[in-house]
């Protein structure tokens, strides 16, 4: 039982102040008096029962409205008795009763006056701007969603089986080849040679292999196989080798159970794999390079000067790991170079300049359009990519192309594009396939008419701008979407791609299109399998037929250093990469930004949240003690299945052991936080009493709600749900708890003390929180504290979340803005910050540093303080130690990290976390029993 995110939280105080002095509970009881039948409570009972016994003359109905006519003052009473000329009329108390019963008015209309004022908001948002120009037979399409359900909450269809062949995107006549998976009934009508090639080719490997483990290092051992030193020793130690059986039978391969020394009984058909997928790199590295030195030659040409000249920028280091560095250019001879912009489009607004690096940009994107080659603006956050992609599709309207263009973003970016193309290049034609459900029908229709490609005006529309959510909404949608012929398909935040599985990915790569663009901050993260999944979404016939050999290379096993770290692989990676991504980083290019500064604020637990936390530690030893039982060498799963039959063996054991895993981590992240999140406060008892004065409620009674059930939904509810819950209700306001719990956490201790001194400074805060529950709780607070705050998260509207950003940065009154990790921290401009507060991690460190570049980009003129609330004596103390280890892998391949993740990265830090505390135990256990 949750309470929806638009409800504001009352103030504890003022609920605690309107409620009764005394937590008194009173049943009905049937009564032969008309009026005490229709009078639920008495002012002291125990004082009117001497009073009616002091007036035997009087009936029972005079005396009981003269008593609750003066409030339980006997005085007043006899006095009302005495008087001839009063007249008690049954039944009066009834506005007595409202004011016992019934939803507090005061929070009722506050919360409705909340929602207008949102839906008002929305109504004005730049998503509909353009709508009504959209005309067809007369009909308009000009009104915004009105229905309570955001568009992009709308239901996906089902993900596609993993072993679903993939239909590529492109409709080009070599797309057909694109087959992902070996066993896939599809094949390519290309192959090349027999299948009887394929033994000799595999014995092939299987001898490379073999001549590996029987000469190779320790070091490289591990490199290769992910497997641990001890391991790694074991396999030396058992040397030589004289064939693959004599390897099987001595290192336990081919088995259901562990090797010597726990070895995992496929490391050698992995390692096969893993050379295999080396064979298939090299021959695509092969094209890579090729293209590579194309795109190198072109882009010399753009600062043809002397070699000896200083002015020359395009340095040969850079050009060696393709365009990822690429700057600034001479700019001597610019203007005889074919196919060079010299300047910037002249349909971008007057006003408007473009940084060198920008510049740069878009004739990168120019020159890879005109060789049909897609590829990845992975420029830092904050560098500008709306900005180039922008200026880019300017240039090519500028060049007759008509589109259609289409651009595809996450929901809190919607607006933001909007506005940038009515800023920076006006005169594109721009409109937003976004609206309920029952407004899209319409709006496809107009759209489908008012397409610039397709008119004889030479009017309509050119970019096309849309959600995730609904790029693959319903059948309808994913209908509209492909039955356009796209010339430029743009994906911001790219790295939502990166899952080839995922039904994301697999429907729009259905949507052809002569050109794919992926913006991203970084297109790798945790997983160097997750680059070649976005690679082969933009160049689907240069990796599709090798996309499984390719795979096997990019596993990191284990938990080893080395294999996370592994140079062959990463060399390999970026090698890969080079010709078709474009990465600047902010300390490359902007000289004059301001500084970044990071530190962490250890925060100690108070005495209740120690108890809650070694409680939930103590609560879940089972689970953390099975950590490693029934699972392969290395600590982590085979993640692509290859081994069919240990799979179905464990497949569900280890999905419940993932279940509990996860509890067992949120409990202890949750007691980290703040107590708030469990139910401590509110005890049993009290639940009781509460339910008891629920059942009087209109509401409940028109449900015939029982009370067993409503007690139980109540049981599930943390102690900051009851605590909003009660102040919703006038009869059960009473058991409202003191405004104090809201601080009796260490976290907010210290946020309280920093929101203090950056106030005082004048400085605006950004607090970015994973939990929503968590945000409301730091509302009461901020509400207590008097201090003013906007929020946005999930469940804010798409159509409002920009005008929101608007309120932040033009109002100086309001110190604090609010925000969940994920929907805050993704493309949204937060420079009128320069306080960051992380109050807690993220499974995925990318997703936090995504979230603090909210304030540090283009347009920071104050240096920025990034402030982490880390827990001391917690386990948020090893996420954040595991979190920079991931961090570390991301600079070895594409600079600062910065993306936004999904679940592979969320299941390595929990299973890193859980063998901690699986040590942890086990330590404090041996002391314990001394031995």
């Amino acid at each position: 039982m949750s309470l929806s995110e638009d409800d504001a939280l009352p103030e504890p105080s003022s609920a605690i102040q309107d409620g009764p002095s005394k937590s008194r509970l009173v049943r009905e009881r049937p009564s032969e008096s008309p009026a005490m039948a229709r009078t639920p409570s008495l002012p002291s009972p125990e004082k009117f029962t001497m009073f009616k016994m002091t007036n035997p003359d009087q009936s029972e109905a005079r005396v009981t409205a003269a008593w609750i006519q003066a409030n339980g003052d006997p005085v007043k009473a006899q006095a009302f008795l005495q008087d001839r000329n009063w007249s008690p009329v049954v039944g009066t108390p009834k506005p007595e009763v409202d004011k016992e019963v019934g939803r507090v008015k005061e929070i009722d209309d506050a919360n409705k006056a909340q929602r207008a004022a949102v839906k008002e908001k929305g109504k004005q948002s730049a998503i509909y701007a353009n709508r009504l120009a959209l005309e067809t037979g007369g009909a308009s399409v000009s009104t915004p969603p009105t229905s309570k359900v955001a568009p992009d909450g709308a239901a996906a269809a089902s993900p596609a089986s993993p072993m679903t062949p993939f239909v590529a995107g492109a409709r080009q006549k070599k797309s057909k080849r694109l087959v992902l998976h070996s066993d896939s009934e599809q094949e390519s009508e290309d192959d090349d040679g027999p299948d009887t090639k394929k033994p000799r080719v595999a014995a092939s490997y299987e001898t490379r292999v073999l001549e590996y483990f029987n000469t190779r290092t320790k070091a490289a051992l591990q490199e290769l196989t992910g497997c641990s030193s001890d391991h790694a020793d074991v396999i030396i130690d058992k040397r030589p080798y004289a064939s693959k059986d004599d390897l099987f039978a001595k290192l336990g391969q081919g088995k259901k159970k562990a090797g010597p020394a726990g070895l995992s009984p496929r490391i050698f058909d992995d390692s096969v794999d893993i050379f295999r997928g080396y064979g298939s790199v090299d021959s695509i590295l092969e094209d890579c390079e090729r293209i590579g030195s194309s795109l190198r030659s072109a882009i010399a040409t753009w600062s043809a000067t002397d070699e000896k000249s200083s002015s020359t920028e395009v340095r040969n280091d850079e050009l060696e790991d393709g365009a990822l560095s690429l700057r600034s250019v001479s700019k001597g001879k610019d203007k005889r170079v074919k196919g060079y912009l010299a300047k910037q489009p002249s349909l971008i607004k007057e006003g408007i300049q473009l940084k060198d690096y920008q510049l740069l940009g878009v004739n990168w994107l120019n020159l890879l359009y005109r060789r049909k080659l897609s590829c990845i603006l992975a420029d830092e956050m904050g560098l500008g990519k709306t900005i180039q992609v922008i200026s880019f599709l300017a240039h090519m309207k500028e060049q007759g192309s008509k589109g259609p263009h289409l651009i595809v973003v996450p929901s809190s970016t919607l607006e933001n594009w909007c506005r940038e193309f009515a800023r920076f290049a006006p005169a594109v034609q721009v409109q937003t396939y976004y609206g309920g459900k029952e407004e899209r029908p319409a709006l496809r229709q107009t759209l489908s008419e008012t397409m610039k490609a397709r008119s004889r005006t030479g009017e309509g529309w050119e970019v096309l701008i849309t959600t995730y959510n609904l790029a693959q909404g319903d059948d309808r949608d994913r209908k509209f979407f492909r039955k356009i012929d796209w010339d430029c398909s743009i994906f911001d935040e790219g790295h939502v791609l990166k899952n080839f599985q995922s039904q994301r990915y697999q429907s729009l790569l259905k949507y052809g299109s002569t050109w794919r663009l992926l913006l991203t901050g970084t297109p790798l993260q945790n997983n160097l399998q997750e680059l070649i999944s976005l690679m082969n979404f933009i160049l689907p016939e240069q990796f599709a037929d090798q996309f499984v050999n390719i795979h096997s290379i990019f596993k990191a096993k284990g938990d080893a250093k080395v294999s996370l770290l592994s140079q062959e692989r990463i060399s390999r990676a970026k090698r890969m990469m080079t010709p078709f991504v474009l990465r600047r980083r902010k300390d490359q290019v902007l000289k004059d930004l301001p500084n970044k500064s990071e530190r962490i604020e250890w925060c100690e637990m108070t005495e209740l949240q120690r108890s809650i936390y070694d409680d939930a530690l103590q609560r879940s030893r089972k689970t953390i003690l099975e950590t490693e039982a029934d699972t392969p060498e290395g600590g982590t799963p085979d993640p692509t299945g290859t081994s069919s039959k240990a799979k179905k063996k464990v497949k569900p054991k280890d999905k419940q052991y993932s279940e509990n895993s996860s509890n067992v981590l949120m409990d202890l992240r949750k007691a980290a936080s703040h107590p708030m999140l469990f139910r401590k406060q509110y005890t049993d008892e009290n639940l009781s009493g509460i339910t008891r004065q629920l059942l009087k409620e209109p509401d409940f009674k028109k449900r015939g709600a029982l009370f067993e059930i409503v007690k139980e939904d109540m049981s599930v509810m943390t102690d900051a749900e009851l605590q909003v819950f009660c102040a919703t209700y006038r009869s059960i306001r009473k058991f409202l708890k003191n405004e104090n719990i809201y601080l009796d956490a260490g976290k907010i201790i210290v946020l309280l003390r920093l929101l203090e001194q950056y106030q005082k400074e004048d400085r605006k805060i950004l607090i970015f929180s994973q939990f929503t529950q968590v945000l409301d709780i730091i509302q009461a607070v901020l509400k207590i504290r008097h201090t003013k705050y906007l929020l946005l998260t999930g469940s804010t509207p798409v159509d409002v979340r920009q005008t929101l950003v608007d309120e932040f940065t033009e109002d100086e009154s309001i110190p604090v803005f609010l925000l969940s990790t994920k929907a805050g921290g993704m493309g949204i401009n937060l420079t009128a910050a320069s306080v960051v507060i992380m109050f807690d991690q993220d499974f995925n460190p990318h997703n936090d540093r995504q979230a603090q570049d909210r304030a540090y980009r283009i347009g920071q003129k104050r240096d920025v303080d990034v402030v982490k609330l880390i827990t001391r004596g917690s386990i948020e103390e090893e996420m954040l130690r595991l979190g920079e280890t991931k961090l570390a892998l991301d600079e070895a391949v594409a600079g600062d990290p910065d993306g936004k993740g999904e679940s592979a990265p969320e299941r390595e830090m929990k299973t890193s976390l859980m063998k901690v505390l699986r040590r942890q135990l086990e330590k404090d256990a041996v002391k314990t029993t001394g031995k």
